[in-house]
């Protein structure tokens, strides 16, 4: 078609080639013969022919023109050729291009772009491109990855503030709470928390929640200060993290054959560079970065509720503290002023009381055994009842003595310590006092030593005062008879520190032994099952320590069947203050305590069961959430729409205005602002009779912008506007009604 169309382009060109010539000889003509003044005809040419034989040259001109035409023709022709092969490569260079865009916008971002028929600075550009689009997906990637770990992260600690501020008054719970709810987020295989613990000057963890393989652990670990990796953690107030764990370092497993954890993560438990304590973690898989660091920020949120714990117990334990101080501090003025007041009386009835002295010691002399003993501990005076008691005869054979005759000699030690003090104006003793008669026999009295000072405050003389004890054996008669009451009601034992038994009564044989034979060469030990040795030999060590225990122990009877026994073990100590024997008194509690195991077991399913629906409802807000969010992007997508469609009507030619159903403008575009010659900001949320005015004619508009109106069904018509200048105006006005959830907008379009 092409070869056609410059077969065609030559054809005209010869023939307008030979056109021109032609005109160009004819005009030629016509002005010589006009400068001649011939006649324009062929003879009158003829006759120019032959007086200038030249002329012939001119007939020349169409042919001249014709080759010229040619030669042009074939000009053009060429350069026609030469358009078409660099509008052909252009094609081609397009094509390669396009195609090349194509794979781009297909995402095939490893397209080669090598090819020789584009220019270099196209294939610059789209390498570029290409490499954009390369850093551009890979950055969108790494964004809804950081954007997923995020909102991972923020739901976690969400989670976490809930569970904590929960327990946040129970150590326990909170320990148990946080290491179970951080096994199960981060979908490892166990973990351990550890607190910090302070006595006197030992410094130790202690494991206070253990959760491993889906189920709690009770834990049973402390560690020194410095100890292993945890101590190690702890001193250094760094994280630690391993994939290579120590042998035998873990000591819980799963029971079912599994391989122990490979990953270990350490994470220090701290606040203001205090160390609370120590979360360590085992997992099968490696700890990503950003689970590193939400344990760390659970950790720091947890080392601020134990803190604020620690700080609530310590106030509390302040105030108590305050309190008391303030009570005893009344007490105290209180007995001021009562002392200040006895003052007062005493100075008023001194000389009285020093007259009533002398009778006063006549009458201690009759009633109490009274000696004086000088601070180096020799008997100075001695009354006739401390005479009679001690059973001698007179003052001549006690005047001089030293103390130590009249008290007991296994007494001797701790009776000179307590001298000591009084006689260098320490505090006076009143108490049980063991002394000797002349005959060897013990004589108990309730004593009181005091000193007597001088004016200079030194120790001029000790005064004894006693009364006869013999009263209070009659007491232990009395008491004996209750103990038998007692052992009639309750099973009764006593015994040694090592544990032999020295004395049972019959329902105590009956509920563990029931041979008196056997008993009297048994131990408590032997009615302890061997699980339970260990724990009862720790009871029985702060008996022998003077320690009293009341509690659950199960024992084995003679039979071989476990009872658990209510106890209360008590030690009966001598006056020297060393435990002589172990009172046993205790409860059949054996149907109470399989009670309280079977409780114990429903609860811990209760606790299973509470635990998987926490589960699910974490699971269920995340749903709820992700519905929010796809309901927020909804909304903004229609908010956009509706933005759209508002940037439309504000353009529009036409005055349009809308109303919601109180009456409120919500829309006053341009061209109403033209029409009623009112600025948008005045009736913007305003009412609509700041546009029509209350006194409008026309039905229509009144039903249109007053509040509480009715439905309006869409209309259509003529009616007559009164504008805000008073003048009327005729128009063909539309209504339509659309609804926005619970609100209804009415918009009016005027048709001017």
């Amino acid at each position: 078609m092409r070869h056609a169309r410059r077969s065609e382009l030559t054809s005209l060109h010869l023939i307008a080639g030979g056109m021109a010539g032609l005109v160009v000889l004819l005009f030629t003509y016509a002005l010589i013969l006009e400068a001649s003044r011939i006649t324009f005809t062929f003879s009158g040419i003829a006759v120019l022919h032959r007086s200038m034989p030249l002329l012939y040259l001119l007939d020349l001109f169409p042919f001249i023109g014709t080759a010229s035409g040619f030669f042009l023709a074939r000009h053009q022709s060429g350069l026609y050729k030469k358009m078409d092969s660099i509008n052909q490569r252009r094609k081609e260079n397009n094509m390669s291009v396009a195609s090349m865009i194509r794979d781009l916008a297909a995402d095939q971002v490893n397209t080669n772009f090598q090819n020789e028929l584009i220019d270099d600075e196209i294939i610059s550009s789209l390498q570029l491109l290409q490499q954009q689009m390369k850093e551009n997906r890979e950055s969108a990637i790494e964004a809804k990855v950081a954007d997923r770990e995020r909102t991972w992260t923020s739901e976690g600690l969400a989670a976490f503030g809930d569970l904590l501020r929960a327990n946040a008054a129970d150590e326990e719970k909170l320990g148990y709470g946080v290491i179970s709810m951080l096994v199960k987020y981060l979908g490892i295989n166990q973990g351990g928390f550890f607190v910090t613990r302070d006595e006197q000057s030992d410094r130790y963890l202690e494991m206070i929640a253990c959760h491993a393989y889906d189920r709690k652990k009770f834990p049973d670990r402390k560690m020194s200060w410095g100890e292993g990796l945890i101590g190690a953690v702890a001193i250094e107030k760094q994280y630690f993290y391993t994939d290579r764990i120590p042998d035998n370092y873990l000591t819980i497993t799963s029971g079912l054959g599994r391989a122990n954890p490979r990953y270990l993560l350490i994470v220090p438990i701290l606040l203001d560079d205090e160390v609370f304590g120590i979360l360590e973690l085992a997992s099968f898989h490696e700890f990503p970065d950003h689970q590193i660091r939400f344990v760390e920020r659970v950790a720091e949120n947890t080392a601020t509720t134990l803190n604020t714990m620690y700080n609530n117990l310590r106030t509390e334990a302040l105030l108590r503290e305050t309190q008391e101080q303030a009570a005893a501090l009344r007490i105290k003025e209180e007995q001021v002023r009562k002392n200040i007041e006895e003052l007062r009386n005493t100075q008023a009835e001194a000389a009285r009381q020093s007259e009533q002295f002398i009778s006063f010691t006549n009458t201690v002399n009759h009633t109490m055994i009274r000696a004086e003993y000088a601070p180096g501990g020799t008997l100075e005076y001695a009354n006739t009842r401390f005479l009679r008691q001690l059973g001698y005869s007179g003052n001549r054979e006690v005047e001089g003595k030293p103390i130590e005759m009249f008290i007991h000699t296994s007494d001797h030690a701790w009776f000179r310590e307590m001298w000591e003090r009084l006689s260098t104006g320490g505090p006076h003793f009143e108490g049980y006092m063991r002394h000797v008669t002349k005959l060897g026999k013990e004589l108990w009295t309730m004593a009181t030593y005091t000193s007597v000072r001088k004016e200079d405050g030194s120790v001029e003389k000790i005064l004894f005062l006693a009364i006869d004890a013999t009263s209070q054996k009659e007491e232990s008669l009395n008491f004996e008879s209750k103990v038998n009451a007692l052992n009639a009601l309750l099973p009764q034992a006593e015994f040694s520190t090592d544990g032999k038994i020295l004395y049972a009564n019959q329902l105590f044989e009956k509920v563990l032994y029931g041979a008196g034979d056997r008993i009297l060469n048994s131990s408590i030990f032997d009615a302890v099952p061997l699980s339970d040795q260990e724990r009862f030999n720790e009871i029985w060590e702060q008996l022998v320590a003077g320690k009293s225990f009341v509690g659950q122990v199960r024992m084995i009877e003679q039979s071989g069947e476990e009872k658990w026994i209510l106890v209360n073990l008590s030690p009966v100590k001598d006056t020297y203050g060393e435990v002589q024997k172990i009172v046993f008194m205790g409860v059949d509690n054996t149907r109470e305590k399989e009670l309280e195991l079977s409780l114990r077991d429903q609860n811990d399913q209760l606790r299973d069961a509470e635990q998987l629906l926490n589960v699910q409802a974490l699971d269920l807000n995340n749903q709820v959430g992700e519905l929010q969010r796809k309901r927020a992007a909804d909304k903004m997508e229609m908010q956009q729409e509706v933005d759209r469609y508002s940037d439309i009507l504000e353009h529009t030619p036409i005055p349009v205005i809308a109303v919601n159903n109180q009456g409120f403008v919500v829309m006053f575009n341009r061209a109403s602002e033209k029409y009623f010659k009112l600025k948008k900001h005045s009736v913007m949320n305003q009412p609509g009779d700041r546009i029509f005015g209350k006194a409008q004619p026309e039905p229509l508009l009144a039903a249109f912008y007053l509040p509480g109106k009715q439905a309006i069904e869409a209309d259509h018509r003529e009616v007559t506007l009164l504008l805000p200048d008073r003048q009327s105006r005729k128009a063909i006005v539309s209504v339509i009604q659309t609804s926005s959830g619970k609100e209804r907008i009415f918009t009016l379009l005027i048709h001017t």
